[in-house]
């Protein structure tokens, strides 16, 4: 095969793609508190460990940074976003309130195909607390808050609640491991 007909590692992932990558590995450790809060992540070892520049893990921090998930401090240092409980009271405010506005939404303006949606999530969440998986659970409650959010169809209203929900995985997740920690007895 000529030089010329060997496919570029660069054409052959599309351009911003393995920011893209990168960025849904580290945000779903996070999410799942595979990565400890307060956690390093150091530039040169997720380049390592992803096979890739430092560019597109640089790429991918910021857009962690901006989603909340991670902070960078002034030394340029990046850390995975505390967990503070003491703000926990408000951040149940924050959801309430906008879970309140989004569902008022969604009743007005709901389809038939809308319902058929929340309805599979709703199944999915059901199947998943029968079988006791707790990610799954996790993962099938932002599913179902989200369906109703997208019914809503307010982009400002639907970030926020994403962003909301994705905090409250990385809670749920700390909630449940001390549940089976203690409730193990270990």
């Amino acid at each position: 095969m000529s030089q010329s007909a060997k496919p570029k590692k660069a054409e052959a992932m599309k351009r911003g793609g393995g920011a893209q990558k990168i960025y849904e590995n580290i945000r779903a450790s996070i999410l799942n508190l595979d990565r400890k809060p307060g956690e390093p992540l150091d530039e040169a070892s997720l380049s390592q460990q992803f096979g890739m520049s430092r560019s597109p893990v640089r790429e991918a921090l910021i857009r962690l940074s901006t989603d909340g998930l991670v902070v960078t401090l002034p030394n340029k240092s990046t850390l995975v976003a505390p967990l503070n409980i003491n703000d926990y009271p408000t951040y149940l405010d924050a959801l309430d309130l906008v879970q309140r506005y989004t569902t008022r939404l969604a009743a007005k303006l709901r389809t038939a195909e809308d319902l058929k949606c929340i309805a599979k999530c709703q199944a999915e969440f059901t199947n998943a607390l029968d079988e006791g998986n707790v990610p799954w659970m996790i993962e099938a409650n932002r599913s179902f808050h989200m369906a109703i959010s997208e019914t809503a169809r307010n982009s400002y209203f639907n970030f926020l609640h994403a962003r909301l929900l994705d905090d409250g995985r990385r809670m749920l997740h700390l909630y449940f491991r001390s549940y089976l920690f203690f409730k193990s007895g270990s």
